[in-house]
């Protein structure tokens, strides 16, 4: 079998990098693996041959917005002899998953989609519009694929609704113990713990890793024996070090930078903290529980899936008294502290001996996801496709069940209006209210598909209240457009219509067909 992984990690760039050795185990379970990254249009990304049946090509994109043309450029030239026996695996079920999605559509290939994030967390969602588009994004790509793999048992619970066939496999990590803790510390620099009682954080300085809600516990911890060491460096840092000043504690916060030899660092610290608004699952985790530290977590990740409440203390992400509670009891009893430490320790290592045999685990993964794909011709794969993306997108069938409610709205005001002559406001009030029904069902069982009917009077009751608040915000923005602003009436019902909707949109979602 044939592998094409789509990716956005540079990382496999560099020679030493673990990612780009994991690739090279994986050949040992394929015909063929060819891995296509998005990279700057920058000589030193080259197409390169990692070993005999591993290549790797660097899509060389001038605009990072049209890095999925290059995707196909590349993708093309690999199918020109014949695209059988291959497999499409994307790294990420956004952006890289609809790329293989066409993928799928126009090759006719098997779909293997990879999940590295909890998407499903409202801090996810929360966070940015673009996540909530992405969201919304994933539910079609996971839908329309035919095989799933998540890094945790958290996210394959979240996406049950959009797919069935999900294998949980965690990242592929290797732990070693390392000497003794001395003098010397990375890169041979002297090493001396930085404060007294060492909190540490190893990740990106980005603001989903919300190192704000640390910064603030420490604040009031108002303890000059505590401080935070941050492992790691990113576009926030700093923001964080303005925010640390801002507070008064920027004396209680030891930035190293990026370091890739963490066992010094795991070693000193006293405690380990992560406050990760969302994250698919957490490798400095589990690096820092096979230490032997104990954990004050953010509810993400495997915080409750690996680590449970004896083996760790987990926190809302954004309740900074929580983590001020958690680091003020394992300060003030070592006792505590060590237990913690050492129930971490034997859950990071009962997890870890789940990983053995962990490239078959994935190839078998990648197997089944040609098992589970079924052959059809082109026509048959527009019609899935267009299938997936109605039964996948909310808005998308929203939008199709309210051009076909207003289309009669529309046809019904012309033959009010201009046959029966009946003055527009009239007209316009009772085609409104002719449409109701069909948009009731439409709304009921298409768009938000609910196919509960005990209710549904009561269901309807509400929906008439917000008809009327629609046919008052309809009649009012007609009125407006027609006497005020001298607008043909037909085009002030599509101006008014489009207000309308996006008011309704709201009152069904959260008021009408939202029972939970």
């Amino acid at each position: 079998m044939k592998l094409i992984s789509l990716g956005m990690g540079q990382k496999i760039f560099e020679l030493d990098s673990a990612v780009r050795q994991r690739q090279i185990e994986y050949g040992k379970y394929f015909e063929e693996i060819h891995i296509i990254v998005f990279t700057p249009n920058d000589s030193k990304f080259q197409e390169q041959k990692l070993s005999d049946n591993i290549f790797l090509y660097p899509s060389r994109s001038n605009i990072r917005i049209f890095y999925f043309f290059d995707y196909f450029r590349i993708i093309r030239k690999l199918f020109k002899n014949s695209p059988n026996n291959y497999v499409i695996s994307c790294q990420d079920p956004f952006e890289i998953g609809m790329v293989g999605t066409l993928v799928k559509l126009f090759y006719g290939l098997p779909l293997h989609i990879q999940i590295h994030t909890d998407l499903a967390h409202k801090y996810f969602r929360e966070s940015s519009l673009l996540n909530k588009i992405r969201f919304m994004m994933s539910e079609f790509t996971l839908k329309y694929s035919d095989r799933v793999r998540v890094v945790s048992e958290r996210i394959k619970n979240s996406i049950g609704a959009f797919s069935k066939n999900i294998d949980v496999l965690p990242i592929k990590m290797e732990i070693s113990q390392g000497l003794p803790l001395g003098n010397e510390g990375p890169k041979g620099r002297p090493f001396k713990k930085p404060f007294p009682f060492t909190l540490i954080m190893v990740c990106r300085l980005e603001k989903e890793k919300n190192i704000e809600t640390v910064l603030r516990a420490i604040k009031n911890l108002d303890n000059k024996n505590i401080g935070l060491c941050l492992v790691g460096d990113g576009s926030e840092k700093i923001n964080i070090q303005k925010m640390a000043q801002n507070m008064g504690i920027l004396e209680q916060i030891y930035f190293t930078g990026w370091e890739n030899d963490l066992k010094p660092y795991y070693k000193m610290a006293d405690a380990f903290v992560s406050a990760s608004l969302y994250e698919g699952y957490g490798v400095s985790t589990v690096e820092a529980a096979y230490f032997g530290l104990p954990l004050i977590l953010s509810d993400t990740g495997i915080a409750g899936d690996v680590f449970n409440k004896d083996s760790a203390f987990v926190c809302d992400a954004k309740d900074s008294e929580s983590f001020n509670h958690n680091i003020l009891k394992i300060y003030q009893d070592k006792n505590l502290a060590q237990k913690m430490g050492e129930m971490a320790k034997m859950e990071a290592q009962k997890h870890l001996a789940l990983l053995d045999d962990y490239y078959k685990k994935y190839t078998d993964s990648v197997i089944r996801t040609a098992d589970n794909y079924k052959k059809r011709n082109f026509i048959s794969r527009v019609f899935e496709f267009n299938k997936t993306v109605f039964n996948s997108i909310m808005l998308i069938r929203y939008f199709i069940c309210g051009i076909t409610s207003a289309a009669i709205n529309i046809i019904s005001l012309y033959i009010f209006t201009d046959t029966l002559g009946i003055w527009y406001l009239y007209s316009s009030v009772i085609a409104f209210l002719i449409s109701l029904i069909v948009s009731f069902v439409l709304q009921k069982f298409v768009v938000f598909e609910d196919k509960n009917t005990d209710k549904i009077h009561h269901q309807f009751s509400r929906f008439f209240i917000a008809a009327v608040l629609g046919v008052i915000t309809n009649t009012i923005f007609i009125s407006l457009c027609v006497e005020i602003l001298g607008i043909w009436y037909i085009l002030a019902q599509l101006i008014a219509g489009f207000f309308v909707m996006i008011q309704n949109f709201v009152l069904y979602k959260f008021f009408i067909f939202n029972e939970k």
